[in-house]
């Protein structure tokens, strides 16, 4: 039986105790502002009228668009009625908006949180399906603090200071794989990524014996990818797509950071193309009895 966060864990996750809820506020100022963006364009309205009806700058209609401003109920209304929307429509977004003043669950760990992630964080919490593409670590959802905190440690993405604070945070995210409404999550990872001995011998080896326990949970499933397979179409990248009950699929593309990060809910092609791509690699993945079987047959190497 898998341990959940805070209950033998890992001393990160003691830390503190927070609760992933899954509705956020900085995920749904996202969400109200393309809608907002959606209904403009459907009434043939541009930024600059929608200005001029506020009374403020068009900068502002584009920070609200974006879901970078924080959102007033008056304002929306006033926006929804110029675009000609219906009362529904209107009540359940000024609703949205009266929530998203509330403080995030992940609040404690701004300082490591970007803008993109941030959207990405809270849309996790929301979502009932999430599909993972990883090529060189393990994903984070499935890493054990000290794998977590080693593989930080090893990038320079993060301040010397803040390793323990991202891998505590990673420990939290796992969360989302237990409880009355579990996330169910996918994963295909390629085989030179388990072969990665990061943090030493006995940080390898019990980050394989957890990937054994994580496939026991009926919401989770683990696909190898032997390098046997050769090119295949997730080449490009790590990458996670998210869906949801109510809304449409979300793509999370991770790339070096000079390009940086990309988590993008309002391009279809994007994220058809990504369900496809997920849905290749799954079959050309070792099934998942078969990649318990692998994971076994590591760890017997390592002795």
């Amino acid at each position: 039986m898998i341990a959940e966060p805070g209950r033998g864990a890992g001393t990160l996750s003691r830390r503190r105790r927070v609760v992933i809820d899954s509705v956020d506020p900085v995920a749904l100022r996202k969400r109200v502002g393309a809608e907002l963006r959606r209904h403009r364009v459907g009434a043939g309205r541009t930024a600059s009228e929608a200005a001029d009806e506020l009374g403020c700058s068009r900068g502002k209609i584009s920070q609200m668009e974006a879901g970078l401003y924080r959102l007033q109920h008056r304002d929306v209304r006033d926006l929804l009625l110029f675009y000609g929307a219906v009362q529904a429509d209107m009540d359940a977004l000024v609703e949205n908006v009266r929530t998203s003043g509330k403080p995030s669950w992940w609040a404690p760990y701004a300082e490591v949180v970007e803008d993109r992630f941030a959207f990405f964080l809270g849309s996790e919490g929301d979502a009932i399906r999430e599909f993972v593409y990883e090529h060189s670590v393990v994903p984070e959802l499935l890493q054990t603090p000290e794998y977590a905190t080693a593989l930080t440690r090893a990038q320079n993405r993060v301040a010397g200071d803040k390793h323990d604070l991202v891998a505590e945070l990673r420990m939290v995210r796992q969360q989302r794989l237990h409880g009355r409404r579990p996330l169910a999550l996918d994963v295909v990872v390629e085989e030179a990524a388990l072969r990665r001995p990061i943090g030493g011998p006995e940080v390898h080896r019990a980050q394989l014996e957890r990937l054994v326990e994580f496939s026991g949970l009926t919401n989770v499933s683990i696909q190898i990818l032997p390098t046997a397979v050769g090119a295949h179409a997730g080449m490009d990248g790590k990458f996670v797509v998210l869906e949801f009950e109510r809304y449409s699929p979300g793509v999370y593309l991770e790339a070096h950071p000079a390009v940086g990060t990309r988590y993008d809910v309002d391009d279809a092609t994007l994220s058809a193309t990504h369900l496809d791509i997920a849905a290749a690699l799954q079959k050309q993945a070792l099934s998942q009895r078969q990649s318990v079987a692998f994971v076994r047959d590591l760890l017997g190497e390592l002795g």
